[in-house]
């Protein structure tokens, strides 16, 4: 039978995992932060990552319009004494 502390802690765990919006590989910083709320010690907590926002989510500068490239001056012959 599982320790009733450790069920609160996985309970307070999985909490933190969702406020911080299911944050992948953060399992262990959310175990240990609930531990130390759940059995009280005074440890201070590691800051956990804070989700990204998908790269889509973000808005992208519109791209200014490049302006025609100018034609090039035709080369100038090359002397024959050169």
């Amino acid at each position: 039978m599982s320790d009733p502390n450790e069920n609160k802690i996985r309970d307070r765990a999985y909490h933190l995992w969702r406020e911080h919006g299911c944050a992948e590989g953060q399992d262990w910083n959310f175990w240990l932060q609930a531990e130390r709320e759940i059995l009280g010690d005074a440890a201070p907590a590691p800051k956990a990552a804070k989700p990204k926002a998908p790269a889509a989510a973000k808005p992208k500068a519109a791209a200014k319009p490049k302006a025609p490239a100018k034609p090039k001056a035709p080369a100038k012959p090359k002397s024959p004494l050169m």
